[in-house]
């Protein structure tokens, strides 16, 4: 049987770059229309071995709707077709070349790489699209000032195949180019428009604009792509878990709150579409080229796809 939840559509006109309330609200409005948010399927499994349990970290989605999920457990990534099954993977614990130490996000460098943060090796690793080694795109140990010291967490991509990093420690967003030249630091600390708070996941939609989700703050901001604040929103307050985040091509942003176990997906400007929990740390989001959504659960060991599914108009003779 299909997992559902109940969900809230929100009417309404669009919203503006000025701050809306805190999101949680839209679910108690009892003129919201409801919708639910299906699990169609599972494309990855937990295992019945704790050794070869899956934690999955990070996840990306090509036009295809081929998946690439990083994998703290197996210190590497998986590449799948759309049904789950596994069509390649690389990467094994260490520290040199092919080998990676907890690698948490996946991203598409334009139509023919994929890029993986090797976080405690502290590099960003280029692969092919059949999983073949091309390189170090970006050694954060040996940059310069700026953006000298980078703490990365977090990492996105755009179009164009230029690399977004949330760097924790300084509460900003460092930008490099396809080729992992550093281009320029957006962001910095602070609790205005613009500024960050422990910023967590990233993700860039097709018009070229950055959404950030913080960790401390509990907001949303979406950039344009000159890096100035378009929209902004506030999430339900919670206990500081990471917050991974992924958009799709209607433009809807997806959250997922790793501490709470809830998913949210809201409009461009941050009124409430859906709402979900009994996650078990869900750690990863993408949206697939056909609108569904793919949740990884690190907890539970496992990746479903879910639909969101409309009421039904009315009742039948």
């Amino acid at each position: 049987m299909a997992v559902a939840w109940a969900i809230a559509w929100s009417a309404g006109t669009a919203g503006t770059a000025a701050p809306v309330p805190d999101s949680s609200a839209t679910v108690a409005d009892s003129s919201a229309r409801l919708h639910s948010l299906h699990a169609v399927a599972t494309l990855l499994a937990p295992s019945a071995e704790e050794s070869n349990r899956p934690r999955p970290s990070g996840l990306a989605v090509d036009a295809f709707g081929r998946v690439w999920v990083a994998d703290l457990g197996l210190h590497g990534f998986l590449r799948m077709d759309p049904t789950g099954r596994t069509l390649g993977q690389a990467g094994s614990l260490g520290s040199d070349a092919g080998s990676l130490r907890r690698p948490t996000s996946v991203a598409l460098l334009g139509a023919l790489r994929v890029a993986v943060l090797d976080t405690e090796n502290r590099r960003v690793v280029a692969y092919d699209l059949f999983d073949r080694l091309q390189g170090t795109l970006i050694e954060f140990d040996a940059l310069e000032d700026p953006p000298a010291r980078v703490d990365p967490v977090s990492m996105a991509s755009d179009r164009g195949g230029a690399v977004y990093i949330a760097d924790r420690d300084r509460d900003r967003v460092v930008v490099f180019d396809f080729s992992g030249r550093f281009v320029r630091v957006l962001g910095g600390f602070g609790q205005g428009p613009g500024s960050f708070r422990g910023p967590s996941g990233l993700a860039v939609n097709r018009l070229g604009e950055l959404i950030v989700s913080e960790r401390v703050g509990r907001r949303i901001q979406r950039l344009d792509p000159a890096g100035q604040p378009r929209a902004w929103w506030s999430l339900p307050s919670g206990s500081g878990g990471e917050l991974s985040v992924a958009t799709d091509d209607s433009l809807r942003v997806a959250v997922a709150d790793d501490a709470r176990g809830a998913v949210w997906v809201y409009d461009l400007q941050g009124r409430l579409l859906a709402e979900a929990r009994g996650f078990d740390h869900p750690s990863a989001l993408a949206f697939a080229p056909d609108g569904s959504l793919l949740i990884a659960e690190r907890g539970a060991g496992r990746l479903r796809r879910f639909v969101i599914a409309a009421p039904a108009t009315g009742s039948e003779d």
